[in-house]
C-alpha cells in the first residue's frame, strides 16, 4: 500500500460567472485564443470586482496568482482574495488559506490559514474540506490528528473530490483515524479511479486496489464493487 497525504491545496476555480463576458480586451499583440480568452475574462473580472462582486473578487485574485491574462503577482493576488473572502466567498478564503500557509503574497501564517479554511469548508466547498484533511493529517501547523484529517477527507469525499476519495482509502486501508476497512477503502479507490487523473497518479490507484484485493475475500470485493456502483454524490456541509 502506498501510504500518502496527495501533497495538493485545492484551488476552486472559476465559479460561475458574473464576470466572464466577452470582447473587452483588445490589443495589436499576436496573442493565442487561450490568452485572448484570458485577457477578456480578466478584464471583465476586473470591472465587476470593483463594483464590490464578491465572487469576481476571488477569480480576480486568482487569476493574479495563477497569471492568468495578467502578470502574475501574489501581493494583487492576495488583496483581492482577501477583499472576497472577507465578503464571505467561500472559493477566495480557501485560496486565501493557500497563500498563508505557502507565505505568497503574504506573510506565511498557519493560524490565519487555518482559520480561512475552516470558514470556506464551513460553508460546504470541497477543496477547502480536503485542504483541512492535508492540514491535520500531515500536520501542516498543528499537531497532527488523524482522526480529524479523517472526518474532513470524508467530507470532501463525499462531495466527488479525487484527491479526498484518495486519501480517505489510504486511511481506510491502514486504519488511521477511523476503522480498517478494506472494503470502504477498495470503493473509495475505486471511485476517485473512475474520475481519472494523470497516467502516474492512476497507476497508483490500480496499484492500491490490487493490493488491497490480494487481502481480500471474493464476496469482500464484490461488495466494494456494489458500494461505488451504488455510491452518489453529496452536496455539501
Amino acid at each position: 500500500m502506498k501510504k500518502y497525504f496527495m501533497l495538493f491545496l485545492a484551488f476552486q476555480i472559476f465559479p460561475a460567472a458574473p464576470c466572464f463576458s466577452e470582447g473587452l480586451f483588445k490589443d495589436k499583440t499576436v496573442l493565442t485564443p487561450k490568452e485572448i480568452k484570458e485577457r477578456n475574462q480578466f478584464a471583465s473580472c476586473r470591472i465587476d470586482a470593483q463594483k464590490g462582486n464578491a465572487q469576481a473578487m476571488g477569480v480576480l485574485g486568482l487569476m493574479y496568482e495563477k497569471g492568468m491574462g495578467v502578470p502574475r503577482d501574489y501581493s494583487l493576488a492576495a488583496q483581492w482574495l482577501e477583499k472576497g473572502a472577507q465578503k464571505g466567498d467561500a472559493p477566495a478564503q480557501n485560496n486565501l488559506g493557500f497563500l498563508y500557509l505557502k507565505g505568497k503574497g503574504v506573510k506565511q501564517n498557519n493560524a490565519l490559514a487555518l482559520q480561512w479554511f475552516q470558514k470556506s469548508a464551513a460553508q460546504g466547498l470541497a477543496s477547502a474540506q480536503e485542504n483541512l484533511g492535508l492540514v491535520w493529517g500531515g500536520g501542516l501547523g498543528v499537531k497532527k490528528d488523524y482522526e480529524k484529517a479523517f472526518g474532513w477527507f470524508k467530507k470532501a469525499a463525499e462531495q466527488n473530490d479525487p484527491e479526498a476519495q484518495t486519501n480517505l482509502a489510504i486511511m481506510y486501508s491502514l486504519g488511521e483515524g477511523g476503522p480498517k476497512n478494506l472494503i470502504e477503502s477498495h470503493k473509495w479507490f475505486s471511485l476517485a479511479l473512475a474520475q481519472g487523473a494523470a497516467d502516474e497518479e492512476l497507476a497508483d490507484l490500480r496499484d492500491n486496489i490490487e493490493w488491497l484485493e490480494k487481502r481480500m475475500k471474493g464476496s469482500e470485493i464484490a461488495e466494494a464493487k456494489k458500494r461505488a456502483a451504488a455510491w452518489k454524490p453529496s452536496k455539501g456541509k
